[in-house]
């Protein structure tokens, strides 16, 4: 549905260029929910403005449903445009339109008649829970609230793509927990694929498939969303992960500790979660497990788990007893910092 190949935007600059994207590769299919995580400046805007070609790439191919659009004409643009929507930060709302006109009036400068413009403007308002505020102006909404209506505004168009530049970072958290769950409840009844771009690893975790993480312009880790959760690769991923859980105890406190052993983290996934194998461990073999931090994560397409445990014993009966525990499908890793 959406495939990037090799895409690069290069700005010129002064005395350099700025390479903002760098040989970009994303691979959408229909009805999948992908997300690209990033710090400010990685690349993130940018890159999402490729895919709809607002911001044209320097080098590199993008196909939507298969037709390659890097290659139309910038003036016969505006029909591939049309099955792809778009969702600011910032909303991008009329101030002096109502928001029943916000909806319409973008349908009625493509040229859909009148009669389906009321049909399409009611439709999504309905969709998006704001069919009572038709005749409000945006300074009469709240943030989520204007939101809604810029996803309504979108989805009028009845585009095959929706595209989400930050769409929740400026909101509440109760207010951005229900925008997930408007996204989600699209995805689901319109079979809607959604490119999202986010600095906020709560919003990947909610809804996402498949994540990519960028960083300095360049994707460095992609993968399921259950795959990073559970097995990080790189540092920025990691820091990332850890906004959202405690994964890791620091050296300098598993020092202060004293402990003698294993300081182990555990990573369940899926049934695992579930499963009591920290008392089968102790059962099977002459070690004492203890908890030092633990916490679940719950993802739109799974659980994990994520224990850090001292695990005391002699050396082999600790050895035995971690082999054990990763036949079982537990992913295991030796924390720095013990003694």
């Amino acid at each position: 549905m959406i495939v990037l190949e090799n895409v690069s935007k290069v700005f010129p600059a002064k005395n350099n260029e700025v390479i903002a994207v760098d040989k970009a590769n994303i691979h959408v299919k229909k009805g999948e929910i992908h997300g690209v995580i990033g710090y400010s400046g990685a690349g993130k805007s940018t890159l999402i403005r490729c895919v709809n070609l607002l911001e044209r790439p320097t080098s590199g191919k993008i196909y939507i449903n298969g037709e390659e659009i890097t290659s139309i004409p910038p003036h016969k643009l505006d029909n591939a445009r049309r099955k792809i929507g778009m969702i600011f930060q910032g909303f991008n709302l009329l101030k002096t339109a109502t928001v029943y006109d916000n909806i319409a009036i973008p349908l009625k400068l493509i040229g859909i008649d009148k009669a389906e413009v009321k049909a399409r403007t009611e439709k999504y308002l309905e969709i998006v829970g704001l069919a009572d505020k038709h005749q409000s102006y945006p300074s009469q909404l709240s943030g989520g609230q204007k939101q809604r209506v810029a996803i309504a505004r979108a989805l009028a168009q009845e585009p095959e793509i929706l595209l989400s530049d930050e769409a929740t970072s400026a909101l509440d958290p109760e207010t951005t927990e229900s925008i997930l769950d408007l996204l989600l409840k699209i995805n689901e009844e319109f079979g809607i694929t959604i490119l999202l771009i986010t600095h906020e690893m709560n919003v990947i975790q909610k809804i996402c498939d498949y994540v990519y993480v960028l960083e300095s312009g360049k994707i460095v880790e992609h993968g399921t969303t259950i795959d990073l959760f559970s097995n990080p690769q790189k540092p920025t991923t990691t820091k990332f992960l850890g906004t959202i859980a405690q994964r890791n105890l620091s050296p300098s406190l598993i020092s202060q500790l004293n402990l003698t052993g294993s300081v182990q983290r555990l990573t369940f996934t899926g049934d695992i979660a579930g499963e009591p194998l920290l008392a089968e461990m102790s059962k099977r073999f002459a070690v004492v497990p203890n908890i030092l931090a633990a916490n679940i994560i719950e993802l739109k397409n799974g659980v994990i788990g994520n224990l850090v445990v001292h695990v005391a014993g002699e050396k082999e009966e600790v050895e035995n007893a971690l082999l054990f525990i990763h036949e079982q499908g537990v992913g295991t890793e030796e924390l720095e910092g013990q003694n």
